[in-house]
């Protein structure tokens, strides 16, 4: 077998286990966990513990994400370069911003003591986890990611009927991200690099914060559907929305880490990008994504009445559009990895920019008229846009 045809067949089989990682995530999150918590809650108190996850994930996504994908684009700099370090440092910040982060959700839903004390052991975890896992994608080790991915997602299903409760569910993500991270820090050996600056460090921190600004305005259009409803239209509002686009974000679940595969790879000293590679990628995706948006409206509805019997009459009227939305913005997650590893982290800020003024700005001019299908149709058209920009950039560049 040539050179090629073996490298072709190493990249489809880890495409296929990273798949696999993520179904079962996936399965475990949103068919499991999720409905269960939605059973055990009020539509309100499940409306809020939607909101505050929401919040929370953009936190991570802030932190430990954007630590992720900038030790991901920076590696080859430091191996370049013979160094070690920054990025445990970076961390410590990280675990400070988590912190802060912590108190303000606090303050702002009024939990108890304790319920605060948890979330915020779960958002450092959280971030934790999200950075040390880019060690197995710079080894390409996507095995290990299957094998974390199978015990985080045992550990969600085992704590969340224990503390399916009002004061007590951070607990159930604190579980199941800390079965994630003690896998990491045993397999790896993240934690043991130095903690201290190199002279990369000015260099790590300019990109890092300028991908961690794109990232909370993407992230936080990514839960706007929690952070704009909530206010507005009330905690029962956000539990529709989020019943009626669950099928399509279960699909970004699964189809998103795939874009973690591609910058493993983009990683690599030997990666040349190409307009052809381009189109071949987002073709690719483009495709699954068509079969999907198909399987969704002809399965979305049903399978949405089997896991959310109390909420789908409400969020019936919405399944189509809300998942439209989702498939649309998992087709730019998909096309952003080359254009992160090859061009200027400007870029991708400037667009997702673009991308939030869209969207705050149909999603306020719709929404007093027409609620949540003015919502839909506002997510409709910022993630299109944001989907066109990308392409144009990435077809100017390569």
């Amino acid at each position: 077998m040539s050179f090629r045809k073996r490298q072709a067949a190493r990249i489809t089989g880890d495409f296929i286990i990273n798949i696999l990682a993520s179904v079962i995530y996936t399965f475990a999150r949103q068919i499991v966990v999720f409905p269960l918590l939605a059973a055990r809650l009020t539509e309100g108190d499940y409306g809020t513990l939607l909101t505050v996850t929401g919040l929370a994930n953009v936190c991570t996504a802030l932190v430990g994400s954007s630590l992720n994908n900038i030790r991901l684009v920076q590696n080859s700099r430091y191996e370049e370069a013979g160094e070690t370090g920054d990025f445990n440092f970076l961390c410590v910040i990280g675990a400070a911003i988590s912190v802060v982060f912590s108190l303000v959700l606090w303050a702002m839903f009024s939990y108890s003591g304790l319920t605060a004390l948890l979330l915020t052991a779960y958002i450092l975890t959280s971030n934790l986890y999200q950075y040390a896992s880019a060690f197995f994608r710079l080894e390409l080790n996507f095995k290990r990611i299957l094998m974390a991915n199978v015990l985080v997602s045992a550990a969600y299903i085992a704590a969340t009927p224990v503390f399916a409760t009002k004061e007590l569910w951070p607990v159930v993500f604190l579980i199941g991200e800390g079965a994630g991270l003690l896998y990491v820090a045993k397999t790896t050996g993240f934690h043991r690099e130095p903690l201290f600056r190199t002279p990369l460090f000015s260099e790590t921190t300019q990109k890092l914060l300028a991908f961690m600004l794109a990232g909370l305005v993407g992230n936080i259009l990514l839960y706007a559907d929690r952070m704009i409803i909530y206010p507005t239209l009330g905690a029962e509002s956000v539990s529709y929305y989020s019943t009626a686009s669950f099928f399509g974000k279960s699909a970004g679940i699964v189809m998103t880490p795939i874009a973690g595969v591609l910058l493993g790879y983009f990683s690599q000293k030997s990666f040349t990008a190409s307009k052809k590679l381009f189109t071949l990628v987002n073709g690719i995706s483009l495709g699954c994504l068509a079969v999907f948006l198909l399987g969704c409206w002809l399965v979305a509805p049903w399978f949405t009445q089997l896991l959310y019997p109390s909420l789908y009459a409400q969020s019936a009227p919405y399944i189509f559009l809300a998942n439209l939305g989702a498939v649309i913005s998992i087709a730019g997650n998909m096309a952003q990895p080359m254009i992160l590893k090859c061009c200027s982290t400007r870029w991708i800020l400037a667009i997702q920019l673009i991308y939030g003024a869209a969207y705050l700005g149909s999603a306020l001019l719709l929404m007093p008229a027409y609620g949540l299908l003015g919502f839909c149709w506002a997510a409709i058209l910022a993630n299109s846009i944001r989907l066109f920009a990308l392409y144009v950039l990435g077809y100017w560049k390569f």
